[in-house]
């Protein structure tokens, strides 16, 4: 039975695509199955998809399935059928999320950067999760070495009861790298701190549900 996992956000610019096709590598080097459902409109996590089909020394996908609100829950369940991890890339707005989370969902990421503007955004995001009884963390994401605005974000998010991850995710030059090669930092960049980071957070998902 797959195991699978949303990473969503209202607001756009949270880094959603980037964690999970971060996540996506590290799970394919570690030999599991891994498929990618890409619900977003701009087929960020899609485009990934291709460039590492072009390598062919890198691990495969073994499903990718560029999907649609209306069919959300019939491709979860072809992804699910030939994958062990399955990881869906959602829209921002509410419906798309809660269609998918009625598709059959074990547990979501929602990455946010340390700002007020995002904390506001994540707040809707909160409220849909909750009301859907998934379990769920919220990653930061972009997160700077120091800094009173990151403070304040994280002391909103915890106030709010926000279910916070201890992975705390920096801005990473080999994030950057690894996307537009269709890899993972894990895979470019083995002994990076940007590989260290999501080592750690998957890690921590394995916590919050079977990976």
């Amino acid at each position: 039975m797959a195991t699978t996992l949303l990473f969503t956000q209202a607001k756009g610019g949270a880094g959603k695509t980037m964690l999970l096709t971060q996540l996506a590598a590290l799970w394919l080097g570690q030999g599991r199955r891994v498929g990618i459902v890409d619900l977003d409109p701009q087929r960020s996590a899609s485009g990934w998809a291709a460039m590492r089909a072009a390598d062919p020394d890198a691990r495969p996908l073994s499903v990718l399935i560029e999907s649609a609100d209306w069919r959300a829950s019939s491709d979860l369940r072809e992804a699910q059928a030939k994958a062990d991890v399955v990881l869906v890339d959602t829209a921002g707005h509410a419906e798309a999320l809660r269609l998918t989370v009625m598709s059959g969902a074990d547990a979501a990421i929602v990455p946010c950067q340390p700002s007020m503007a995002d904390v506001w955004a994540t707040a809707a995001t909160l409220q849909t999760m909750r009301s859907g009884r998934l379990p769920f963390a919220v990653v930061l994401n972009r997160m700077p070495p120091r800094g009173r605005t990151a403070d304040a974000a994280v002391a909103a998010l915890e106030e709010a009861g926000a279910p916070l991850a201890e992975t705390r995710v920096g801005t990473r030059a080999a994030f950057a790298d690894a996307f537009m090669q269709g890899a993972g930092a894990t895979e470019i960049a083995a002994r990076t701190r940007a590989a260290e980071e999501i080592r750690a957070l998957a890690a921590e998902i394995g916590r919050l549900v079977p990976v």
